[in-house]
């Protein structure tokens, strides 16, 4: 078994996962511990931390699973990009340290502050009164600073009326203040995975665009799709679920929760399966 997961029983149809949630280590309202405590009082058993391009979060999250009783996945969300489009690939199961995947993170880590930075500076050319300095000192020492943290500073100082507006206006793709990020392909972030010794799904594909690459990821060793999802209908689902089944897929999927917003039982949405679980772990080449 993987580092740091945890023996235990329980059934597995037992809808008491979630392995996509995010911290303050990247774009997360709440610290790690917070997150975890969040998860138990959700009535979650299985969790994964899942930060963006950073694994800077999990020591801390799996000591208070560990301390809550709840079974922890060392977890991460990569950011890849395919014809213009986000694609964004969970690993499950992967070792931290990996070296390659180390290397990476730190590509991205360095990547994003200078994209902060061309982002502040845009929106300043734009006459959003933004104090640059200050929203660093929030900020700045974030293992995975993003449009997340800027968006939350906008609104809480009022320069902006929520989320929406924020993305709407200036920090969406392709928006006035949105500076892309140098990213890796979306099959070579399933391949860093694997060579991290973890399970890799592709979150959220229809917010992707790109189903004519799943293929390709599935012979890059693709593990499993996310079929539920806050931003998938049923629509959505029922065509991702078949996307499984032709691919030998495991669907999986996770509320993707960011904090309070959109709201605090979001943590507790979209539960998955144990058996899923259990599925997901045996494709890991960390787990035994």
């Amino acid at each position: 078994m993987a580092s740091g997961q945890q023996v235990f029983d329980i059934p597995e149809d037992s809808l008491v996962v979630d392995l996509h949630l995010h911290s303050s280590a990247s774009d997360g309202e709440y610290p790690p511990r917070r997150v975890m405590e969040r998860a138990k009082s959700a009535g979650l058993s299985v969790v994964s931390l899942t930060d963006h391009d950073t694994v800077a979060g999990l020591g801390e999250a799996r000591s208070e699973a560990k301390r809550l009783g709840l079974e922890f996945v060392n977890g991460i969300e990569l950011s890849s990009v395919h014809g213009g489009h986000l694609v964004h690939v969970l690993g499950h199961f992967i070792r931290p340290e990996d070296p390659e995947l180390g290397t990476q993170m730190k590509m991205y880590m360095e990547s994003r502050r200078t994209r902060m930075g061309e982002m502040l500076e845009r929106l300043r050319a734009l006459s959003v009164p933004i104090d640059k300095e200050d929203f660093l000192r929030e900020y700045g020492r974030a293992s995975s600073i993003g449009r997340g943290h800027l968006s939350a500073y906008m609104v809480r100082k009022n320069l902006v009326s929520n989320r929406e507006e924020v993305f709407g206006k200036y920090l969406g793709e392709g928006g006035p203040a949105y500076v892309e990020l140098a990213m890796i392909a979306p099959d070579e972030a399933v391949r860093l995975i694997a060579g991290a010794g973890g399970a890799a799904t592709l979150a959220h594909p229809n917010l992707s665009e790109s189903d004519e690459i799943i293929p390709e990821l599935v012979s890059a060793g693709l593990a499993g799709i996310e079929v539920e999802h806050p931003s998938q209908d049923e629509k959505a689902r029922r065509h991702y679920l078949a996307l499984a089944e032709r691919y030998g897929l495991i669907p999986m999927g996770g509320s993707d929760c960011h904090g309070a917003r959109p709201g605090p039982e979001r943590i507790g949405q979209f539960r998955q399966p144990v058996r899923n679980y259990l599925g997901l772990r045996r494709r890991a080449k960390a787990a035994l």
